[in-house]
């Protein structure tokens, strides 16, 4: 019953996604600028018998193919932590929001520090929440072997982070925890709508935290690995109806598989302007993602 109800929902919002699901034909990586230079890191690949192939987008992000996945963390650059392996969805949300130098960035739900780190190299400091605490350390692990020295980590519940610092960051990215409906890639033995309406619900709170967090004229991205709308445009409805001059900004997206937000889901009606909300559809390096840009007046 979930399968049918998984792969009859997933229809209706875009079929392509399915054959993408099934389909990873890459994954990619980005450079570690706390350890290593683009150039020489790249150089050392190559020394190492592997042929990166450059993303359109950014000048230190790369993919592989599948196939290499096992054997690069055996490389130098890997073990030297020059590279961070990262799904390419991932790291160009992370890319979208605009640092400035001076910025304080607040990463709202922060393991595994993926995304942290990339703040770390354009901000002047980051905040990384996470409430679980087995994944705080292995996060905290990850920052010191990446030689990021600007994290501030806390292990706290995000949902309440807004009380404590109200308005007070330049930047905040909230990759919500979610039902992970990108990361079904077979059969469906662990998703029901039991969990999307639970991860909904833990959305909602902390993206109405993550916004009371933000300083006026700052700008955050929410963000999920799913593609129910009860997660993404749904929760973008429920902060505008709550804070209704938010201002949701246009991404640009310069790649092809892509979706804007749906305003509409079964009888529920959203926001227009939840529309300018981007879904990353599954394709080669590119798991299914989605990600909307809020800016606070």
């Amino acid at each position: 019953m979930s399968q049918e109800l998984f792969e009859e929902r997933i229809k209706r919002i875009e079929p392509k996604i399915l054959e993408g699901l099934k389909n990873k034909e890459e994954f990619s990586f980005r450079i570690n600028h706390h350890r290593g230079q683009t150039k020489e890191v790249v150089e050392q690949l190559q020394k190492e018998g592997f042929e990166p192939k450059k993303v359109a987008w950014a000048e230190d992000v790369f993919t592989l193919p599948m196939s290499e996945r096992k054997r690069i963390v055996t490389s130098s650059p890997y073990t030297q932590n020059q590279i961070y392996i990262q799904n390419l969805s991932s790291i160009f949300s992370a890319y979208s929001l605009d640092i400035e130098p001076r910025d304080w960035v607040l990463d709202l739900a922060a393991a595994p520090g993926g995304k942290s780190l990339i703040f770390s190299e354009r901000a002047h400091k980051v905040s990384a929440v996470e409430p679980d605490r087995q994944r705080f350390f292995r996060m905290k692990r990850n920052f010191k072997e990446h030689g990021a020295k600007n994290i501030q980590t806390y292990n706290k519940d995000g949902r309440f982070i807004y009380k404590t610092c109200p308005g007070w960051f330049d930047k905040v990215f909230l990759d919500a925890p979610c039902s992970s409906e990108a990361h079904i890639d077979g059969e469906v033995t662990w998703w029901n709508m039991r969990r999307v309406r639970k991860f909904s619900k833990l959305q909602k709170e902390l993206i109405l935290s993550a916004y009371q967090s933000l300083k006026p004229g700052g700008e955050m991205i929410y963000a999920t690995c799913t593609f129910a709308p009860e997660e993404n445009e749904a929760v973008i409805d429920f902060l505008l109806q709550h804070y209704p001059e938010a201002q949701i900004k246009e991404i640009d997206a310069p790649f092809e598989n892509k979706m804007a937000g749906i305003t509409q889901w079964e009888d529920k009606h959203f926001d227009p302007r939840v529309s300018k909300g981007l879904r990353i559809l599954p394709k080669g390096a590119y798991s299914g993602f989605f990600m909307t840009k809020i800016a606070k007046s």
